[in-house]
């Protein structure tokens, strides 16, 4: 199957889920992008728990810093410390999946959950999806809640750097591909 650039953008309505996993990012517009719009999520309502998952590879200064930031904007946006928990040692999105699954199976108060957002900016939501599927327990129900701000469905193609990511993102996709991943 070729993956097109418009198939790289999912996002799903639901009424709720147990948790959003938010994942970070190096770029400091995309992580305040990305955490207020998990925000968003838990003020609606829509969760009751936010997963922040920095990014950054390999546990490096920058990577605490991050985690540091996403606390800081999402309890400046409304969350509450009760509401959040910071998921320990994540970095890439394969990382962060195999620790959030780590997380999900084995802490008590998470190990009943049934639903999860995933939360992303808009360009990175197709992969997001493909690795989390591939690393969480298989009963959780995964929804895709992207950013409304920056690249989106509407404007990627409308600016080089929209192209470039997308590009970048089919590629990375195709490489998981072949690596054992799959789009169902």
């Amino acid at each position: 199957m070729t993956i097109l650039p418009k198939d790289l953008f999912c996002s799903d309505e639901a009424p709720q889920a147990d948790a959003a996993i938010v994942c970070g990012s190096s770029d400091a517009e995309e992580l305040q992008q990305r955490t207020a719009a998990a925000v968003q999520l838990l003020l609606a309502g829509k969760t009751g728990l936010l997963l922040l998952c920095a990014g950054g590879r390999g546990g490096s200064q920058t990577e605490s810093d991050e985690a540091t930031q996403m606390l800081s904007l999402a309890e400046q946006a409304g969350a509450r410390s009760q509401q959040i928990i910071s998921v320990p040692g994540a970095g890439e999105i394969s990382e962060i999946a195999r620790e959030c699954g780590k997380l999900l199976k084995h802490d008590v108060r998470l190990s009943s959950f049934r639903s999860l957002w995933l939360v992303s900016s808009a360009w990175h939501m197709l992969r997001v999806r493909i690795v989390m599927k591939h690393h969480l327990p298989r009963q959780l129900k995964l929804f895709c809640h992207p950013t409304a701000a920056g690249i989106t469905a509407a404007n990627w193609m409308k600016q080089p750097r929209g192209r470039a990511l997308a590009e970048n993102e089919i590629r990375l996709i195709d490489k998981l591909l072949k690596n054992g991943y799959s789009l169902k």
